[in-house]
């Protein structure tokens, strides 16, 4: 009977010693959880309803210009009201372009026969850069999404897809519900001649486009317009940020991860992407940034693309710059990318 007692009390001890680090965890898992609620909580409330005016129209304006406004609202613990989130919205959804008329516009046909692809850094007070010159401009295609209408790719997905050797996200896009998928682009979007979205629309849009002889056109045109130079590939974003070769000056809103591109006098396209939004401690740069970066590369006209979480490089199988999601790069729905020099290096 002892000896049965003790067996018993042996084994209790057994088990109350398995299940002490059980407990332990259990205990480290909900004081975590309680102490990232608290950081979450206190934060919202500090940022959206604290005495820094500042701070609050600071990160409004950055989610609105990077297309990401639908965030505001739980991040804000639907505290803030759709009509306090719609008076910071950018005009025309903050795609203001510069437009030359389709007329004034003459055609360019480059022969560029170098198919380089060059690969710069720049260190800004505020942000690093990476500039990607390709030589060729009729390398340059509009990739979108396979999963049009259900959800976007990276543009990792998106370069893979069509076999293209580097790639940097493109337009703008909708989403069901707002969930930031990448579904639908938006505007006009045109591949290899073909109309993918805005068929039938005699609306304009503002545009990024490439034409047969790989000349760059960007500002507000409808599908008319861009079919009368011949435009075989096509975005939807803005602004313009250089017009015959001269900054144009556009609303400012702040400092963020930034994607654009550009073309020179010459037709070598210029990809740029930047970090930002307290990524590696930087805050990221300014459309001021980001237009003297595309002078300094001697651009004629350059426009911005969507930035934010959205900007991403991808070059030889690689990510170049380090996309500012936790999750990783994030799920669009166009990208411009490089196809592989024909007759010649894929590099």
């Amino acid at each position: 009977m002892d000896h049965t007692r003790r067996e018993q009390a042996t084994d209790n001890k057994r088990r109350q010693q398995a299940n002490q680090p059980r407990r332990s965890r259990k205990r480290w898992v909900t004081f975590a959880f309680a102490c990232f609620l608290y950081i979450f909580v206190s934060s919202s409330l500090l940022i959206f309803h604290g005495p820094f005016s500042a701070v609050r129209n600071y990160v409004i304006d950055t989610f609105d210009e990077t297309r990401h406004g639908y965030l505001l609202r739980p991040l804000s613990l639907y505290t803030v009201s759709n009509a306090a989130i719609e008076a910071h919205a950018l005009a025309k959804n903050g795609m203001v372009s510069e437009t030359t008329p389709i007329s004034e516009i003459a055609t360019k046909n480059y022969t560029n026969s170098d198919g380089a692809i060059h690969l710069y850094t720049y260190h800004g007070e505020t942000f690093t850069a990476y500039i990607m010159v390709v030589d060729n401009p009729k390398r340059i295609r509009v990739a979108v999404t396979k999963y049009i209408g259900r959800n976007g790719e990276t543009v990792q997905q998106m370069v893979n897809d069509v076999g293209a050797v580097a790639g940097i996200n493109g337009g703008a896009f909708s989403d069901t519900n707002q969930q930031g998928t990448g579904a639908n682009p938006l505007g006009i979007t045109i591949h290899d001649g073909k109309v993918i979205t805005g068929a039938g629309t005699t609306a304009k849009y503002p545009e990024i486009a490439f034409t047969s002889g790989g000349q760059m056109i960007a500002g507000d045109y409808s599908l008319s317009e861009l079919q009368q130079k011949n435009v075989q590939e096509a975005l939807s974003f803005g602004p313009v940020l250089v017009l015959n070769g001269q900054p144009v000056s556009v609303p400012d809103q702040g400092y963020n991860p930034r994607t654009a591109i550009g073309q020179t006098a010459n037709g070598k396209v210029i990809l740029i992407v930047t970090d930002g939004r307290g990524q590696y401690g930087q805050l990221g740069a300014s459309m001021a940034d980001i237009t003297e970066l595309m002078l300094q590369y001697h651009a004629v006209i350059a426009a911005d693309l969507d930035g934010g979480s959205s900007t991403t490089m991808v070059y030889n199988g690689r990510l170049v710059n380090t996309p500012v999601d936790l999750t990783g790069a994030r799920s669009v729905a166009t990208s411009f990318v490089v196809m592989p020099e024909v007759g010649g290096s894929s590099k």
